[in-house]
């Protein structure tokens, strides 16, 4: 995969003059989970902020180095800022590992493009998935809206679903179904909280 296609198309996002979302003091809580054996899940949790896919990449290093092998990221996040969102998103991709949203986790807003990017998707059939437009300083974007779409269609997310975040205020959420998880490739039925 060249350089150009592994950004997955932040640089849109960064020329739409983003720094999308609400403007969120605290970063996420980014921390490795159940270090057992040879396999390693790494949590995040809360806003998502500038910094945090530094955060992530550091600790799926420090993992690697340690010789354990990153498997999941848990995602439990109502979003935060749309381009640190992208950023993650590309992490995960690059690092190929598993997304996951556990029992009774949301999942939403800048949080479903970390999601969407997960090698293999975990879902647990009450958690709550969903997607809406960007807006920045509080003001709905359609610049921001048509380029997280694009990151959405570069991610394999369905169109379907595509069009539901495009059209959806930033004030609300469409959750998706268990169909619209399934079509994204989300395994449901065999996931079991660990």
């Amino acid at each position: 995969m060249g350089m150009q296609k592994r950004g997955i198309a932040a640089s849109g996002l960064v020329s739409a003059g983003l720094a999308l979302s609400v403007s969120i003091a605290a970063a996420a809580e980014i921390k490795s989970l159940n270090p057992k054996d040879d396999r390693v899940e790494i949590s995040i949790s809360g806003n998502i902020a500038p910094g945090d896919a530094e955060l992530l990449r550091t600790r799926i290093k420090a993992a690697t180095d340690a010789g354990k092998l990153v498997t999941s990221v848990r995602l439990n996040s109502e979003g935060g800022n749309l381009l640190e969102g992208v950023r993650l998103a590309d992490v995960v991709r690059s690092a190929k590992v598993s997304t996951n949203v556990g029992e009774n986790a949301t999942c939403a807003s800048a949080c479903f493009l970390i999601f969407a990017a997960g090698e293999t998707k975990y879902a647990y059939v009450r958690a709550r998935i969903g997607v809406h437009g960007a807006s920045e300083n509080g003001t709905v974007s359609r610049k921001a809206t048509m380029a997280m779409a694009r990151i959405a269609e570069e991610l394999t997310v369905p169109s379907s679903i595509i069009r539901r975040m495009v059209n959806t205020p930033p004030g609300d959420v469409t959750w998706l179904s268990l169909n619209d998880l399934r079509l994204m490739g989300a395994d449901i039925n065999h996931y079991k909280e660990r």
